[in-house]
């Protein structure tokens, strides 16, 4: 090559330090905008607004609704009852029909002993309003671990996108140096076609790697509950990478045990032995207790029965009232007798006990597990990401090496650009890995 060549080459060549300096400039400008926010941002915000924790918020109110309802259930109850049966002479029995029946009362009913009933529903409620606050909790956690998940993966299709565009343009720079070294007959068409090629490869990855950011940018304003045809920017990771320390497992191993899910075993759990405890009291007495005050009579034939005015012809309907105005009181006693079903019944209710019981247990080694898997994934992660960061650093040098090997027509075109290649799949893969360690350290520092 003519030394004029060899110095365009190396200028133009010498421009990789800007495409090897990674997502810095992208991420600068992305800091620029207005909208953006850090991972820890858009997690606090799925957590309030995604409409699968808005949903499950709602049911918890529900549920402290009627929880409160039912806690209130107790005294006696009261009710008024109406009611009347008209019957004129020649249709039926007066002896059967009385002419005619009506009744206006309050009514109050009070279970002195009702077998535990009232108890128990206030205790169902209890655990429904538990289950509704945990299944919120565990919507919303999920929630944020998903959007995590999605903004980690923004930043590595931003890191990825900026590297294949910066490709592109060093693509294009040698493409047009290497069409006048055509134009001069230094270098033949095969060359200048070869970068054509390999232009056209980094175009389709870059355009790729576009649409895959636009998918996962509107997956993310979904489950924020925002416009699909908004944009949001996602700053740089808020945790610095690092390895995870004996604190950090400590410290995530301990949260197993506060875990929902367990709380929720608990609540089955308790459910399971509420049933047992009604099917055993199948059996059990009740006391009930009943006064009612108002007014009651019979024939609605007449306004005033024809018995009243024998007894005074100048009776009237006010006196009738006063006749007919009165209270009473009952007693309501009942001792059911158990039969064989019953006992079968609460059998099968010891046995759902007992396996609620066996699943609580289970639910705690699964979320111990969980825990555990959690700080191995952080471990393996973050050696992963200083393996791709080697291999990323050992990328770069061959390639300044093949670049000045190049320059000095030791080696053929083809092998430039394959190193070139190299160097863009070190840095795909160290963004992967860092993506992979983001989202695994996110994970055990959410768990507080």
């Amino acid at each position: 090559m003519k030394w004029t060549e060899i110095r365009q080459v190396v200028l133009i060549l010498g421009l990789t330090s800007a495409w090897a300096g990674g997502p810095g400039a992208t991420f600068a400008a992305a800091q620029s905008l207005s909208d953006s926010l850090t991972v820890v941002g858009v997690v606090e915000a799925a957590r309030h607004r995604a409409p699968a924790v808005v949903a499950a918020d709602i049911g918890r109110q529900a549920a402290v609704l009627e929880s409160t309802s039912v806690s209130r259930i107790g005294g006696p109850d009261f009710s008024f009852v109406a009611r009347a049966l008209i019957a004129p002479k020649g249709f039926y029995d007066p002896a059967l029909t009385n002419l005619g029946e009506y009744e206006t009362k309050v009514v109050m009913d009070w279970a002195v002993i009702d077998g535990g009933v009232k108890s128990r529903a206030r205790a169902r409620a209890t655990l429904d309003l538990s289950e509704a606050r945990l299944n919120a909790a565990v919507q919303a956690r999920d929630t944020g671990l998903d959007v995590a998940d999605l903004a980690t993966n923004l930043l590595r299709l931003r890191e990825v996108e900026t590297a294949q565009r910066q490709a592109v343009d060093w693509i294009d720079r040698l493409g047009l140096l290497m069409r006048g070294a055509v134009r001069s007959g230094v270098r033949t068409t095969s060359d200048s076609v070869r970068i054509a090629l390999e232009r056209n490869t980094a175009v389709a990855a870059l355009e790729k790697t576009r649409y895959d950011m636009r998918t996962a940018e509107i997956d993310l304003l979904t489950t924020l509950a925002r416009a699909a045809d908004s944009t949001i920017v996602i700053r740089e990771f808020d945790f610095p990478e690092r390895p995870p320390t004996l604190e950090d497992s400590a410290r995530v191993f301990a949260s197993a045990e506060r875990q929902p899910e367990i709380a929720l075993a608990r609540v089955a759990e308790e459910r399971a032995r509420i049933d047992m405890l009604e099917a055993q009291h199948t059996n059990v007495s009740t006391l009930g207790f009943s006064l009612d005050a108002g007014l009651g009579g019979t024939n609605l034939t007449q306004a005033v029965p024809d018995e009243l005015l024998a007894e005074d012809p100048d009776a009237t309907f006010m006196d009738r009232l006063r006749r007919d105005l009165g209270a009473s009181a009952s007693i309501h006693f009942k001792a059911p007798q158990r039969g064989k079903e019953e006992k079968l019944l609460a059998q099968s209710k010891q046995a759902a006990v007992r396996a609620a019981g066996v699943k609580h247990g289970g639910e705690v080694f699964t979320q111990r597990k969980i825990a555990l898997e959690i700080i191995e994934r952080w471990r393996s992660a973050y050696r992963q990401l200083e393996v791709a960061r080697q291999a990323s650093a050992g990328a770069e040098q061959n390639l300044l090496r093949m670049k000045s090997l190049y320059s000095g027509g030791a080696i053929q075109l083809l092998d430039l650009l394959d190193a070139r290649r190299v160097y863009e799949e070190a840095i795909e893969r160290l963004a992967e890995a860092r993506q992979e360690c983001r989202s695994a350290q996110f994970r055990a520092e959410d768990r507080r």
